[in-house]
């Protein structure tokens, strides 16, 4: 046998090799509870946009002023403040639905079906009329999509293994900003030849989608629920369903180090999210140019990071791909500063934002995965919504002081700022637990 036929062959193992961990990577995400993971993390970020951005735009057709349209967000306290009544969520069985679909269906099913009725009756309401009425329906959609997330979360935890939690967050990640785009642009699309109250009712009835998964799927067979002392014995159901979860979350090793970790990982994206779109502005792009470019393009290579993060874990673990992703995370944050000597350069527009935010799919799908990890059973909703709630406040507080940075000495310190911020989650990964004991 000569050395070309040896190294035909050689080349056509290889090539098989690559085709069949394709094949693999598309088999893991058609598992059907992926697919209801899926639609149901669909159905669960439509209300995000539809009572935040997208609400702003239909009530400036009020004629209210800015100040005004700011209050409501407030109506987004709930997604910081869930893990207040998340162990009802894991402990308090709900009448009839209980016994037909499970705990977790159960809950599941009750808040698809409030935050559709609270959509539709937020459109059928005049806000200047009926402000009352209008505000504490959106905080129904609002308490019941935070409720949604950590439920989904430990649903996913419950009927995924464990190797398979990433490929079950990279799903969720992809269908999660498939719900943005279509809360954000889609809606805006739809209201230039709807009313917002048709826009509205129309996206209502997409999360029915959510509905149907959660109908047609399964209750997870490993759940792992204690028995829950009787409402009756109200001191000790507050020991076990209150105290209870995070007396166990402190008793696993290095519970400081993931609170910690939660704050720390996703400086980068805390900071520059709300930043973004006013620095490219800056630099002189259109907003055409910024909607294909960083909306558009970069949604797709951020769905594109997410499953592939997802099976990074499953092929690598957990401390590999958060150490490596958040690593070219920030060092994708550097050609940020080569844009800005660049200026208004599309096509390398084009290469910032597509390595930039395919990292940041990536590492962002191991950050939720690796939440799943910190958590038992038992309590996973309550510690779902502590670990989910931590994380967040970086991102609610870090914009303000980021916009006095950039008042005061410009772009450029924010940017080399920017690409420091991901050392300490880098650092980080080394000291954070990848088991519970």
């Amino acid at each position: 046998m000569n050395f070309s036929t040896i190294a035909s062959k050689a080349g056509s193992l290889q090539k098989t090799q690559r085709l069949s961990r394709i094949g693999d990577i598309f088999r893991q995400y058609a598992d059907p509870k992926v697919l209801a993971i899926g639609c149901i993390a669909y159905a669960n970020g439509l209300p995000l946009l539809l009572t935040s951005k997208t609400l702003g735009i239909w009530l400036e057709t009020y004629g209210l002023n800015y100040t005004s349209i700011g209050l409501f967000g407030l109506l987004h306290l709930p997604y910081t403040l869930k893990f207040l009544w998340a162990p009802l969520l894991d402990h308090v069985p709900l009448p009839f639905l209980q016994k037909a679909l499970g705990q977790r269906r159960s809950w599941l099913c009750f808040t698809q079906i409030t935050a559709i009725a609270g959509l539709l009756m937020m459109a059928n309401l005049d806000p200047l009329l009926n402000l009352k009425a209008f505000v504490a329906c959106g905080f129904l959609v609002t308490i019941s999509a935070a409720s949604q997330h950590v439920l989904l979360l430990a649903y996913q935890m419950e009927s995924l293994r464990s190797r398979n939690w990433g490929i079950g967050e990279g799903m969720s990640v992809f269908s999660y900003r498939m719900a943005i785009l279509t809360g954000g642009a889609g809606t805006l699309y739809l209201a230039s030849f709807l009313s917002w109250q048709a826009v509205y009712i129309l996206l209502s009835f997409l999360m029915f989608s959510g509905l149907i998964a959660v109908v047609l799927m399964q209750e997870s067979d490993q759940q792992d629920f204690q028995p829950t002392p009787s409402f009756a014995k109200q001191g000790e159901w507050i020991r076990y369903a209150l105290i209870g979860p995070f007396k166990d979350f402190i008793s696993q090793k290095g519970w400081q180090a993931i609170l910690i970790f939660m704050l720390i990982y996703r400086l980068p994206e805390s900071l520059f999210g709300m930043m973004q779109t006013l620095f490219l502005l800056d630099l002189g792009f259109s907003y055409i140019e910024i909607g294909s470019v960083a909306k558009t393009f970069g949604l797709c290579a951020a769905v594109l990071g997410s499953f592939i993060g997802g099976y990074a874990i499953r092929l690598y673990g957990y401390k590999k791909t958060l150490f490596w992703g958040a690593l070219a995370h920030g060092l994708s944050c550097l050609l940020f500063l080569i844009q800005e000597g660049l200026g208004p350069n599309l096509p390398f527009l084009y290469v910032t934002i597509g390595i930039e935010h395919f990292f940041s799919g990536l590492s962002l799908t191991a950050f939720f995965s690796y939440q799943l990890t910190c958590c038992s059973l038992r309590f996973a909703a309550t510690q779902l919504a502590l670990l989910t709630s931590f994380a967040g406040l970086s991102q609610t507080f870090a914009p303000s002081l980021m916009g006095v940075i950039i008042d005061s000495w410009g772009w450029t310190p924010f940017l080399i700022l920017l690409v420091f911020s991901s050392l300490p989650g880098i650092l980080w990964v080394t000291r954070i637990p990848f088991s519970r004991s």
